[in-house]
Formats: C-alpha cells, sequence, structure tokens
C-alpha cells in the first residue's frame, strides 16, 4: 500500500515538473513558432468536448419582416424585424420548414404570377439580405437539394397546397408545390388582422423596389448607447482565442496597437476595440478548424465555425451578440461578415465596415477583422423621420428599398434612421 502511495506520488510530481516545463519553453521566442502552437493546442483541446459540436444555426437571422395576407381586399398585417423567438416567427417559421422539406420546383415564374398569389391568404418572408437556400434551410432546421440564393420566401394557397416562391436579390422567382395543406398557412393568416401594412407594388411608391415591406403604422425606436465592453481585454482575447494568453513573443506599436505573434499567426489588439487576425491554412487550434463531410466544405459547415469563432469572440468580451449579414463562395472558400443587432433592428457603421469579417480559406480560417462593440437601450426615443414621408423620399431614387437601422458613427448615443438601399 505504502509502495502504491509513494508511486503515485512521484507520477504527480513528474507531471507537474512536465507542464512546468512545456510552460517555460513556450514563453521562448525560438520556440513560439508552429511547433508551440500545436503541443500548445494539444494540451488546451485534448480535454475541450466542444470542438465536435455542431453550431447552432437558429440564431443566423435574429429577425425579418414578415407579411400576414388574410383577405388581401381588406390589407395586410406587417411586423417589421420580426424577432425569430418571436411569437409570429414561431409560427410562422415552423410552415416554411415543413415547405422547404418537402418542395418540388415547378420553375422559374413571373412577377405577375407572384404578385397574384400574394392577393391570397398566405406568409411573406424577407430575410433582409441574400443568403444560400442551403443556409436557409439549416436555419429553419430542414435540408435542401436545391442551391440558389435566397431574399425572401413567400407561402401562398392558390393551390390545395400551399405554394412556396423562392425570391432572389436580383429579382428571379422560383415556384414550388407543397406537401403542407392550404388550411395550416390560412389559419395564420386568420390571426393577424390587418395594421396598415403593404409591398411598394401595390402603393403610390412603385418607383421603389416591389417587394419593399411597407408601413403606415407610427414606429417608436429607442436611443441606443455604444461602448466597448468592459472584458474587452488581451488577456480574455488571448484565452478565448486559443493563443498563450501569458506569452512573452508580443510588442506595442505607437498607437497602442498590442501585436502578439506565435507563427505563423498573429494577433492585433487597437485600444479602439479592433481585432485582426492573420493565420494559415495549417490551424493550430479546432477554433479555426472547418469541419468538412467532404474535401471542400459547404456554406453551412463554413457558417457553422464562422458562428462559433464569433461567439468566442462575444463571450470573452461581453460584446453585443452577432448575426450572419452574408456568407460568400470565393476561389478559395469563403467570406462571411457578420453585424450587430439593438432592438432587432441593425447597426451599421457609418464607413460601412462590418462587425465582424471572416475569411475561410480551404478548410481553415485564416483571417478576420472584429470590431467590438457593446449596445445597451437608453430611454429616449430616436427623432425618426414619419414613415410615409420617408417613402416618398425614398420614391425619388427608383428601385432602391427601404428599411431602418442605427447608425454607428463613433458616438457613444446612436439614433435609428431610415435607409435607402
Amino acid at each position: 500500500m505504502r509502495k502504491r502511495t509513494l508511486n503515485r506520488l512521484q507520477n504527480l510530481a513528474l507531471m507537474v515538473l512536465f507542464i512546468t516545463a512545456v510552460v517555460q519553453l513556450s514563453q521562448i521566442p525560438l520556440l513560439s513558432g508552429d511547433w508551440a502552437n500545436r503541443f500548445q493546442a494539444f494540451l488546451t483541446h485534448s480535454t475541450d468536448s466542444s470542438g465536435g459540436q455542431t453550431a447552432n444555426l437558429s440564431s443566423v437571422l435574429s429577425a425579418v419582416h414578415i407579411v400576414v395576407t388574410g383577405d388581401s381586399e381588406y390589407g395586410r398585417y406587417v411586423q417589421l424585424y420580426a424577432p425569430a423567438d418571436g411569437p409570429l416567427f414561431q409560427q410562422a417559421g415552423p410552415l416554411f420548414q415543413e415547405a422547404l422539406g418537402s418542395a418540388t420546383e415547378v420553375g422559374a415564374t413571373a412577377d405577375k404570377t407572384l404578385q397574384e398569389a400574394l392577393d391570397t391568404p398566405g406568409i411573406y418572408m424577407d430575410l433582409t439580405t441574400e443568403l444560400p437556400l442551403a443556409v436557409v434551410a439549416a436555419w429553419l432546421g430542414e435540408e435542401t437539394s436545391y442551391d440558389r440564393p435566397v431574399r425572401a420566401m413567400a407561402l401562398t394557397t392558390e393551390e390545395e397546397s400551399a405554394v412556396l416562391y423562392l425570391c432572389s436579390g436580383d429579382g428571379s422567382i422560383f415556384r414550388y408545390y407543397t406537401a403542407l395543406p392550404s388550411s395550416a398557412v390560412i389559419d395564420l393568416s386568420g390571426g393577424y388582422p390587418p395594421n396598415n401594412g403593404f409591398f411598394a407594388f401595390e402603393s403610390n411608391y412603385a418607383t421603389l423596389a416591389p417587394y419593399t415591406v411597407l408601413t403606415t403604422e407610427t414606429i417608436s425606436v429607442p436611443l441606443i448607447q455604444a461602448s466597448l465592453p468592459a472584458g474587452y481585454s488581451s488577456y480574455n482575447l488571448l484565452t478565448s482565442l486559443d493563443f498563450n494568453a501569458h506569452t512573452g513573443y508580443r510588442y506595442q506599436e505607437s498607437s497602442g496597437t498590442e501585436v502578439v505573434m506565435e507563427s505563423p499567426r498573429t494577433l492585433r489588439l487597437s485600444p479602439d476595440g479592433t481585432v485582426t487576425y492573420d493565420g494559415s491554412r495549417e490551424a493550430a487550434s479546432s477554433l479555426y478548424q472547418v469541419t468538412s463531410s467532404s474535401g471542400s466544405p459547404s456554406a453551412v459547415e463554413a457558417l457553422q465555425s464562422g458562428i462559433k469563432l464569433a461567439a468566442a469572440l462575444t463571450e470573452s468580451t461581453g460584446a453585443s451578440p452577432l448575426y450572419l449579414r452574408s456568407i460568400t463562395e470565393t476561389d478559395a472558400g469563403f467570406q462571411l461578415i457578420f453585424g450587430y443587432r439593438c432592438t432587432n433592428l441593425p447597426v451599421v457603421f457609418s464607413d460601412g465596415e462590418a462587425a465582424l469579417t471572416v475569411t475561410i480559406t480551404g478548410r481553415a480560417i485564416t483571417a478576420f477583422v472584429y470590431r467590438c462593440q457593446a449596445y445597451t437601450i437608453t430611454e429616449e426615443n430616436s427623432a425618426l423621420l414619419p414613415a410615409a414621408m420617408a417613402m416618398a423620399i425614398a420614391s425619388l431614387h427608383p428601385g432602391c428599398s427601404l428599411s431602418l437601422a442605427y447608425v454607428d458613427g463613433g458616438a457613444g448615443t446612436l439614433s435609428a434612421f431610415w435607409l435607402e438601399t
């Protein structure tokens, strides 16, 4: 018994000495390159149970425009930026999921066909951004064999079974038969009476993009406060991004930007909240690896990796959550762009840059640029133009759409504005 206890103590002492030696080696610049990165990744991830988990895609889009039509003669019900966790989306989402799962493509169709179909009881959903259909289906918890970009979807009831329409940003429309009973759509639409909502194509603002969702309802939007979150620190970010938080291989530029190098990757942390990462295809950590069931990742697999990275950045700093704005396939992989929302409205930066841009090359995240911000709601309201006035101004620019957003120009307090897109 005594001999067994001594053996255990010796093994424990050896383990402590081993770990101490590795930590000391990692501080030496000559060994802070790829070998040290890989070895550190092994130590930090050998017990990480989250590496193989699938990211939750239900939060890809946090809010959408929804139009519900019971009897078009009396008008439509519109909810701009309906939250994905709100009652309307929770009712409508499963119907679109079931329709996508049973969809049989009829073919391309004309605006007139869709516009006539929108006069039947139905549901129209504007995603507010264009995404690959595979991503939209995964967001709804479904899979699809069809491949096309989607900006909006509609379920109409001109047939016994609901008809699905998929609309792209370039104006193309595709029609699908589904196994979803029309009665399911009619039942939902009957619960939402008209509230002065309509489409641009049926209004006096026909110069706007035809499916722009409009309302004459008075809209009240609070001011929000922008700030750099308290959790924005080099230690928190290095830890969450699988860098050695205690490395001595770092320096500070005259601007105050801290540069951390663990060859072949570099992390730059600016005082204003900008985080820049440059790496390589040889990802040392599972956080930067894109899991794929085949040789090249799909858009959904790329998105899963992007969401994991976005979660690591926001959770470590206390920043506001990020949502997907676009995903684009490139010659080398994918580019993902994320943005912020507050009170369900998007927050756009006045310089046109994104909150997070992620570059995927092959099966690895090789670069990203992140602007860390936290947004809180105040008790004051934005001085917002009346909706009718905003529509009249926007209609002077044919083909544009109209939307609401907060504009972050660097000031602490942000107001909402009508934007032409």
